[in-house]
């Protein structure tokens, strides 16, 4: 982050409570996939980040994310972040690296999959969470019986 005559870096564009975590976590600066990809982010563009394992690829991706949470009205009910990945476990670690931010941020996180508990589905139906963290199989069962219902 910026101190008197320091450099901007990609951290300087996020929210000021995104900031304020940051440093609470102890990241001195943004790792090189985070100072290239979070700015695209910011601007909307679509990327794909290819990088070692442990180099901030979760952070890169995510805290642009939280940042646009911040800035829009949360007041509409309903997921606005769909997070997909591709297996169960993938689904518990993803919701393990979200929750401290989401919780600080006051950002609501919930994770789905075909174990998920009946009355966690209904606390999800009733009060969708903002970010919503599932499987293409799970996914694909909610649409198809939300259309069912129909």
């Amino acid at each position: 982050m910026q101190g008197v005559g320091e450099e901007k870096n990609a951290f300087d564009l996020l929210a000021r409570p995104i900031r304020k975590l940051i440093e609470k976590k102890g990241f001195k600066a943004p790792t090189e996939p985070q100072e290239k990809v979070i700015p695209k982010i910011l601007e909307g563009k679509n990327i794909l980040l290819i990088s070692p394992t442990a180099s901030g690829k979760t952070e890169a991706a995510f805290l642009p994310v939280l940042h646009m949470l911040i800035q829009m009205s949360r007041k509409e009910p309903g997921i606005k972040v769909l997070y997909i990945t591709p297996l169960r476990a993938l689904n518990r670690d993803m919701l393990e690296r979200l929750e401290w931010w989401c919780n600080n941020l006051d950002i609501k996180l919930a994770v789905r999959h075909g174990d998920t508990d009946v009355n966690e589905r209904s606390r999800q139906a009733r009060s969708p969470p903002d970010i919503l963290i599932t499987t293409p199989e799970t996914l694909q069962s909610i649409l198809a019986g939300r259309i069912m219902r129909r």
